[in-house]
């Protein structure tokens, strides 16, 4: 078996799928390891030929670059046995919905997808003074490896704001010029409060309508596992009983 270990992004794998295809090595012929695991290609001689070319579509590129944010184990094989199979088996494989690999690849953009849109509902920013200068600090707990993707979205809506997103997967940084990223951080750095956060509650209470409360669809779009990164998530046990009672 050869040994592949990537960090955890698209380009590495990129880089190295491109090296493998070249020497045509099969996928059952890869042990794809963690990242922070030794070597790359070290169990087995091969070489490789610079100039064999070959293209994929740009659909596979895009369902690709989503699917390689999927927290999974799973994702570095299926990429590169998908990559495979499109170069020398089925250049149209990616239109046999059927194909359980396609299906497989298809529901990690999905999920990751999900992911992302959560991340863009759920992140709470709170301000805190940093050496006279207004920073904004939010905490989220992303399922999949999200961050780079989703915070473009948050530089553009608050361009005017220095802001940090810090996640255990990641965390990003913005400071009204640039978009830049670093390691993953730990909840108590995220501070717990800010002065904002009574009146936003009770914002939060106010527009709570007790007559249109389905619990299931709420917790389908809200899911419980994102209630203790929200300030407002303290309030909702509270107005589900008391929705009950109304009725």
């Amino acid at each position: 078996m050869i040994q592949v270990a990537v960090e955890n992004d698209f380009a590495d794998w990129r880089d190295a799928a491109r090296e493998l295809i070249q020497s045509r090595v099969a996928p059952d012929e890869i042990l794809w390891l963690p990242t922070g695991h030794a070597g790359l290609f070290d169990t087995k001689e091969f070489s490789s030929d610079p100039k064999m070319s070959f293209r994929v579509p740009p659909e596979f590129l895009k369902i690709a670059e989503a699917a390689a944010c999927y927290d999974g184990a799973e994702r570095w094989p299926l990429l590169y046995r998908v990559l495979y199979r499109i170069v020398f088996e089925n250049r149209r494989l990616l239109q046999i919905e059927s194909d359980p690999d396609v299906r497989s690849i298809r529901l990690m953009e999905k999920a990751v997808g999900r992911d992302v849109h959560k991340f863009h509902a759920f992140v709470r920013f709170r301000k805190i003074d940093c050496g006279g200068k207004e920073v904004y600090i939010a905490w989220h707990e992303p399922q999949h490896f999200t961050v780079e993707r989703a915070t473009p979205f948050f530089a553009r809506r608050f361009g005017s704001m220095n802001f940090s997103i810090l996640t255990p997967k990641g965390c990003a940084h913005w400071d009204r010029e640039h978009l830049t990223f670093s390691p993953a951080a730990t909840r108590d750095l995220a501070p717990a409060g800010d002065e904002t956060e009574e009146f936003w509650l009770l914002y939060y209470r106010s527009i709570f309508n007790p007559f249109r409360l389905k619990v299931n669809a709420m917790k389908k779009e809200l899911p419980v596992r994102h209630w203790r990164t929200l300030p407002e998530a303290v309030l909702i046990p509270e107005l589900i009983r008391s929705s009950y009672e109304t009725d």
